[in-house]
């Protein structure tokens, strides 16, 4: 059969905490769990005939570690209280307990009072973080997103490589004009210099380039640029 382990309150928060691993628990918080169950009549903790001090055993243990579970989940005491049955076989109260049972005091009565008050600050508390948590994840990710914004010198680099792209469209335009231009006939080419000498029209042959070019380097850039 196995040990049954008895323990007072001090001793039962240390084992708690070696359980858990987790030496920031409190008497105060274990404290109020056992005295919110038993106020809301779910489960009863033993007492010793002599002087009526809270005796805790491994049952008390087992309870101890689920409602700590369930709170690092988020779940309110409310809840907890509620769903525990479920889960664990609690203990019930003393038949005599059960037949003198008058209604509860006005010190019981504020004290489950200020317990759902301070449960409900908490559990605001914990949704408030939750949620600013959150919104400091969305900005992080909005920021990752962006594009990234070129450097200095990388946005020299660009305008340096859009001014050779355009060059280079530029001169391969005026060279394909130039052939153009000298495959059209003498007629069109050639202007009178004299009684009988023809001459090339450099103002037509310019404006016949110029012309050519303006005509093609919107197309012929974006190709450049890889923009079509």
């Amino acid at each position: 059969m196995e040990e049954q382990h008895f323990w007072k309150i001090g001793d039962f928060i240390e084992v708690i905490k070696s359980k858990l691993d987790n030496q920031s628990m409190h008497s105060n918080t274990v404290d109020g769990w056992f005295k919110r169950l038993e106020t809301e009549r779910v489960h009863y903790i033993n007492r010793t005939l002599e002087t009526n001090e809270k005796i805790y055993d491994d049952l008390d243990l087992k309870i101890a570690l689920f409602i700590k579970k369930r709170r690092e989940e988020k779940w309110s005491l409310s809840s907890i209280m509620e769903d525990l049955p479920n889960f664990i076989d609690v203990r019930p109260f003393p038949l005599e307990d059960i037949a003198t049972k008058q209604t509860p005091s006005l010190d019981n009565i504020e004290l489950l009072k200020k317990q759902i008050t301070d449960e409900v600050r908490k559990t605001y508390e914990e949704m408030a973080a939750a949620n600013l948590e959150e919104l400091k994840y969305q900005y992080e990710q909005l920021l990752l997103n962006l594009p990234k914004l070129p450097t200095p010198i990388e946005q020299k680099e660009q305008r340096f490589q859009e001014l050779v792209s355009r060059k280079r469209v530029e001169s391969k335009l005026e060279d394909e004009a130039l052939k153009k231009w000298e495959s059209l006939p003498e007629s069109e080419r050639l202007k009178k210099a004299g009684l009988f000498r023809k001459e090339v029209d450099v103002d037509k042959k310019t404006q016949f380039i110029r012309q050519y070019v303006n005509e093609h380097f919107e197309v012929r850039l974006r190709e450049e640029m890889g923009l079509n």
